[in-house]
């Protein structure tokens, strides 16, 4: 909704009004292209070699952490590779079930799993029992074109959580003792793969269905997964569930290697205004139609807990009447160091912490977690527009996030491009869980 009809709802979390000071941690330079050449492709499929070298040089997951003590029932305490502690197919809450033939002592004279009321407490929040903690994991392009997470020494929550320490196989102090759950979507193409190899306890579920076991508590395993197994059509959307354990002192290697990408979707706002949801056609569903909001006022386009996106919407002199245009984007939270971006028309400005950046056109900006561009336009995001000339900014952001603007005199159209965010978001680009349906004018404007 919008701040006019909810102040206190958007005074605490204002971005647009918020100027802050002296630019800082930012500085204009000369970018040069970003270099696509990968040696290692050829033998790609041809929607795959499209991917790679249309894919960024990183990209993120985000995952949740929950971190154990030792004295729980499950860690510290078992020893060796067994598959089938879990059920191949995942529970109604998207999690791993036990299976109940861990209880049989004849099959394994001493179970890996102490009983279902411990190993439930896994991958859920339990206080007293386990503290959770929110971790981005990074996956840098190889040189084949793969995206990869490696660490030897993987220990993302030491100072965190119990902080119950033992001293790790490079005799330092180490947090031992956590599980850890990542979830995302992708869109299947053949060739994909995923490849994991660490310790300890690894399941992948691909569409709720066990893909990758490597259970219990071992030494350094490995195993690939071709997504081509899932006998799927190409274009679907394929829902990922990955769960770990470190389950023992005192080694704890962690390497993953995909050629998945996020699913990311793309929110398009121009003219009166209209407004392209995220789910709106995505993996090639049919469209509908774009929703129209003409009143004038702040609203946000994207609300998480990291991501904020907000619009202002007001009139021109171009307005026809009882309708609005975007007048400026604001971007800010943790993902720019909670530091705000405003980007206006040309008879306004562009700020970036409050100093004006891009002064001059065209122009560049970057710093450690942004890049902006403003170059002539080469397309119009509002086709009625096309025969006049644009200007247009094209900027690169952490977490996978791309907007690209068409600058002006009086307004800004936009495309915004970004992958699902770690705890749902909402706004006027929607909710972003695959479903038009939930993203109508009425739920979008009443939310």
């Amino acid at each position: 909704g919008g701040c006019r009809s909810d102040p206190l709802g958007c005074k605490k979390d204002l971005v647009l009004l918020q100027r802050k000071g002296a630019l800082s941690r930012t500085e204009q330079r000369h970018l040069d292209p970003v270099n696509q050449d990968l040696p290692h492709i050829v033998n790609l499929s041809p929607q795959l070699r499209e991917l790679v070298l249309a894919g960024p040089d990183t990209i993120f997951f985000d995952a949740v952490i929950r971190d154990f003590q030792q004295s729980h029932a499950d860690f510290d305490s078992f020893n060796g590779h067994m598959e089938g502690l879990v059920e191949p197919i995942l529970g109604k809450d998207k999690k791993p079930v036990y299976n109940p033939k861990n209880d049989n002592t004849s099959l394994w004279p001493q179970p890996p799993l102490s009983n279902q009321e411990n190993f439930d407490q896994w991958f859920r929040d339990v206080p007293g029992v386990n503290k959770r903690l929110n971790f981005r994991m990074d996956f840098v392009k190889s040189a084949s074109g793969t995206y990869v997470h490696d660490d030897e020494s993987f220990f993302p929550i030491d100072g965190k959580g119990w902080n119950d320490t033992l001293i790790g196989l490079d005799n330092q102090s180490h947090n031992f003792y956590f599980t850890l759950e990542m979830h995302a979507s992708f869109v299947y193409i053949p060739g994909l793969s995923f490849t994991f190899r660490g310790d300890d306890d690894v399941w992948v579920f691909m569409d709720n269905r066990l893909v990758i076991d490597l259970g219990g508590v071992h030494g350094p395993l490995e195993k690939t997964f071709s997504v081509d197994d899932l006998n799927l059509t190409e274009g679907e959307a394929v829902d990922l569930r990955f769960f770990f354990a470190e389950r023992r002192c005192c080694g704890s290697q962690f390497r993953m290697e995909t050629t998945i990408v996020p699913v990311t979707g793309t929110c398009t706002i121009w003219g009166d205004p209209h407004i392209d949801p995220f789910d709106n056609g995505i993996f090639g569903r049919p469209k509908v139609d774009a929703l129209g909001i003409y009143s004038s006022g702040d609203y946000w386009l994207v609300k998480n807990e990291q991501i904020k996106i907000q619009a202002r919407y007001g009139t021109t002199i171009y307005t026809p009447s009882n309708m609005s245009a975007l007048l400026s984007l604001a971007f800010s939270g943790s993902w720019l160091w909670n530091d705000t971006l405003i980007i206006e028309p040309e008879e306004g400005e562009i700020t970036y912490a409050g100093s004006p950046i891009l002064t001059s056109f065209p122009a560049e900006f970057s710093n450690r977690i942004s890049r902006l561009k403003y170059v002539p336009g080469e397309e119009h995001i509002d086709g009625v527009l096309k025969n006049y000339p644009v200007k247009m900014i094209q900027a690169f952001f952490t977490r996978n996030v791309r907007v690209t603007i068409n600058r002006w005199p009086k307004h800004i159209d936009a495309i915004i491009q970004m992958p699902q965010q770690l705890g749902g978001q909402d706004g006027h680009c929607g909710n972003f869980n695959f479903d038009i349906s939930d993203d109508s004018l009425e739920r979008v404007t009443s939310r």
